[in-house]
């Protein structure tokens, strides 16, 4: 038994596989039983790239609001409030500390508040807020809306994003932060005043979508080509996929590079089969060894 773990490099089984450190991200986001986003997709690729994930979930829904009335409910404020209770005493006694936070859906001005919390608590290196509050409207196309109510929108920008190192907001969300809602669709996005990095989805370019990165003052572009339903949860996808590669270590542009290549060829994976949802299960590999798309500095 000892020869076997000498192969391998290991000198003492008991100590082998706890010598290395776990990166470590606190999930704040929704919870959807029987879809594809939220925390069920983020967490999931968090850990397939080798992060350790907790989770504090915003809503206990049966399935994508898209789909129809979600079934469950708002994660009442005192139910997660007492989970993040629990966790920070797991910490107070002893528990690994994050490396990184990031915040999806907020389903309650609360939500906000404890997410606030949170980042003044544990202080991380690395905390991405994805700011998901509305998008284009595909019925008028030049418009967009918020789908959660404004003054839980305000709380979000004036609370939750200044915190922040990394925005990931989309394109119609960037403009409602910015104040930019002028501004026709076309026109490429600039980064947030003062983030360390903003990483902006759903930028078009003529035939073709995809994203923009603005970080330590350089600015990168890829697209890909569209595709004409794209399933949900790719948002979710990105801002996991971007924060596990940055607590990781790797650079904004690899990380970038990294995240948009997985999560498009996993979107191209969908097919019928899928029913909608993104296959982020039988497309897994695509986060390990997805063709590089090509990536332009601006």
């Amino acid at each position: 038994m000892n020869g076997a773990y000498a192969r391998l490099g290991l000198d003492c089984p008991l100590y082998a596989w706890h010598r290395a450190s776990v990166a470590r991200i606190l999930l704040i986001s929704s919870l959807t039983a029987g879809s594809h986003v939220g925390s069920t997709v983020s967490a999931f690729i968090m850990r397939r790239l080798g992060v350790d994930v907790a989770v504090l979930p915003t809503t206990l829904f049966g399935r994508h609001p898209g789909w129809g009335l979600p079934g469950g409910t708002i994660t009442p404020p005192e139910v997660l409030q007492g989970m993040w209770d629990g966790l920070k005493a797991q910490l107070d006694a002893g528990g690994r500390p994050f490396d990184g936070i990031m915040t999806g859906y907020m389903g309650d001005e609360s939500h906000i508040d404890l997410a606030c919390e949170a980042i003044d608590t544990l202080k991380p290196d690395h905390i991405l807020v994805d700011p998901v509050m509305g998008d284009w409207d595909k019925d008028a196309p030049e418009r967009g809306r918020l789908y959660i109510p404004k003054n839980r929108a305000e709380a979000l920008c004036d609370e939750l994003v200044p915190r922040a190192h990394i925005v990931t907001p989309n394109s119609w969300e960037w403009r409602y932060l910015t104040g930019s809602m002028e501004e026709p669709r076309a026109d490429p996005p600039r980064p947030l005043a003062g983030m360390r990095e903003t990483l902006v989805t759903s930028v078009e370019a003529q035939d073709k979508i995809g994203a923009m990165l603005f970080s330590t003052h350089k600015t990168y572009r890829i697209l890909h080509d569209r595709y004409p339903n794209m399933p949900h949860g790719g948002g979710d996808a990105l801002a996991a996929d971007y924060l596990a590669h940055r607590v990781l270590g790797q650079s904004s542009e690899a990380a970038f590079s990294s995240a948009i290549s997985s999560v498009f060829a996993m979107m191209r994976a969908a097919d019928v089969l899928d029913a909608g949802e993104l296959p982020f299960v039988r497309a897994q590999d695509t986060l390990k060894d997805a063709a590089p798309l090509t990536m332009e500095t601006l």
